[in-house]
């Protein structure tokens, strides 16, 4: 599992668009953040892939989520649901949606994307997303993110 290449994405299936994640679930490992910043991401990709493999679990697809949040966040990854309860599992089985903006610039710039969504996502619902991720997407002279606002 990497993070997706530039010539696989397709930007204008992320823009401004709602997605439905009713039914999906995620693995996910703790991380720290320092003013919105993860800490040694490269080796808790490697955990996550590690702990995926001990427990069996199948990834859905490429995208690694990472919690843009202050202090305590995750990182998580899409998989297929197994019928064992895993404290490191969550599903979101109430209806549940994820609004996206594609972000353009470098992930000390992510911040006024991420107000930009949380009130384009407040003006459409009347409420705040319950939480932020963002997924990097690697690619030669670009720097992009997709911002995923869940409800």
């Amino acid at each position: 599992m990497a993070i997706m290449s530039d010539t696989s994405f397709k930007e204008l299936s992320w823009e401004s668009k709602e997605h439905d994640w009713t039914g999906k679930s995620f693995y996910f490992i703790p991380i720290m953040n320092v003013f919105g910043k993860p800490l040694s991401l490269g080796n808790k990709f490697e955990e996550l892939n590690r702990e995926l493999r001990m427990n069996g679990y199948r990834t859905l697809n490429s995208m690694i989520l990472v919690q843009a949040a202050t202090f305590k966040g995750r990182i998580m990854v899409e998989v297929e649901k197994l019928d064992k309860y895993d404290s490191q599992v969550i599903t979101f089985d109430d209806t549940t949606t994820a609004d996206t903006i594609v972000h353009k610039g470098s992930s000390g710039s992510l911040g006024s994307d991420v107000k930009r969504l949380q009130q384009r996502f407040a003006s459409r619902r009347g409420m705040n997303p319950k939480d932020i991720y963002y997924w990097h997407i690697d690619g030669p002279g670009s720097d992009r993110a997709v911002l995923f606002a869940v409800s």
